[in-house]
C-alpha cells in the first residue's frame, strides 16, 4: 500500500513539473503581434532659414551742425539781421550768393557776386552797385513803426551829387543819403513829412559807424549816428514806398564804395540807448 501511495505522489510531482515548464512553440503555432499604438508620424521640425550675415547698414553722412552763435544786439522787435563778416548761419563763406538772415526769420538776400560785390574778412565790399532787399523788408518800411540800422566802413563817395546809402525807387520814399554840396546826412520820405537832416557831418556820421533811421507814425522820424541823435521831425504820414528797396547805388550821381559790416531791421522804433548799444556790438557776433 505504501508503494502505491509513493508511486502516486511521484506521478503527481512529474505532472506538476511538466505544467510549469516553458512551452516550446511549434511550427504550427502563430505568434501573436501586439498592435502598435497609432501615433501619427510627425516630420522633424524644419529650422527657420538662417539669413546670410549682412553688414550693418551704413548711415548716410550727417551734415555738420551749424555753429551756435549769440546775437549781441537788441533782439526785441528784431525782424532781420545781416552780418557782413558772418554772412551765413555757419559763419563766413566768401563764395555764397545767399546772405543769410541771422535773426531766425529766414528773410535771406539773394544776389550775384561780381567785381562790384565781393566778400572780405570784414564784410561785403560794394562798389557803385545795388543789392535788393526781400519784399518782407519793403513791407516793413511801409508800416507804422520801424528801425533800420546800417553799419559800413571804408566809405568813399563816388557819386557826383550824392552818396545814396539806402533807397527805394522809383519814388525815393525811402532815401538815406549824403548830399555832397553841403556835406549833409539826410533822410527823404513821403512828401507830407519833413526831412531829418544835419549839414556838414555826412561822411563822418556814416563812415566806420552805424547810421540809423527810426520811424513811428504820429510821433517822430529820427536820424542817429552810433546812437547820437542828429535830427528829428514829426512823422505825419506813412512812407508809401513803391517798387524796389536796396542798398548801394549804381547811378553815377548817387554811387559810393564801402564795406557793409551789418544791417539790422526792427518792427519798432529803438531808443537812443538801444541804438548806441547796437553800434558798440558791431563785429562781436561769433560762434
Amino acid at each position: 500500500m505504501k508503494k502505491i501511495i509513493a508511486l502516486l505522489l511521484t506521478l503527481v510531482m512529474i505532472a506538476a513539473l511538466a505544467a510549469c515548464a516553458p512551452k516550446t512553440p511549434s511550427e504550427g503555432d502563430k505568434a501573436t503581434e501586439v498592435p502598435a499604438t497609432a501615433v501619427p508620424a510627425t516630420e522633424a521640425p524644419t529650422a527657420a532659414p538662417t539669413a546670410a550675415p549682412t553688414e550693418a547698414p551704413t548711415e548716410a553722412p550727417t551734415e555738420e551742425p551749424a555753429p551756435q552763435y549769440t546775437i549781441p544786439y537788441v533782439t526785441d522787435g528784431l525782424v532781420a539781421l545781416f552780418e557782413g563778416y558772418y554772412n551765413t548761419r555757419k559763419g563766413q563763406n566768401k563764395s555764397t550768393e545767399i546772405w543769410d538772415d541771422l535773426s531766425g526769420n529766414g528773410i535771406d538776400i539773394d544776389f550775384m557776386l561780381d567785381d562790384t560785390a565781393e566778400w572780405t574778412d570784414k564784410g561785403l565790399a560794394i562798389s557803385s552797385t545795388r543789392i535788393e532787399f526781400p519784399d518782407e523788408l519793403f513791407e516793413l518800411i511801409n508800416g507804422e513803426e520801424f528801425t533800420v540800422e546800417y553799419s559800413i566802413d571804408d566809405l568813399v563817395v563816388t557819386g557826383a551829387d550824392f552818396a545814396t546809402l539806402l533807397n527805394v525807387l522809383p519814388n525815393d520814399q525811402f532815401a538815406l543819403f549824403i548830399r555832397n554840396s553841403n556835406g549833409a546826412i539826410e533822410f527823404k520820405t513821403a512828401p507830407a513829412n519833413a526831412r531829418p537832416q544835419k549839414a556838414g557831418v555826412g561822411v563822418d556820421s556814416v563812415n566806420n559807424k552805424t547810421i540809423a533811421v527810426t520811424f513811428k507814425l504820429g510821433d517822430k522820424i529820427c536820424l542817429y549816428s552810433n546812437g547820437e541823435l542828429l535830427s528829428s521831425v514829426e512823422a505825419k504820414a506813412l512812407l508809401g514806398a513803391t517798387s524796389t528797396f536796396f542798398i548801394g547805388h549804381n547811378d553815377a550821381k548817387k554811387s559810393y564804395d564801402a564795406t557793409v559790416r551789418s544791417i539790422r531791421f526792427y518792427d519798432r522804433a529803438l531808443s537812443a540807448e538801444e541804438l548806441a548799444a547796437n553800434a558798440a556790438a558791431v563785429g562781436t557776433l561769433g560762434a
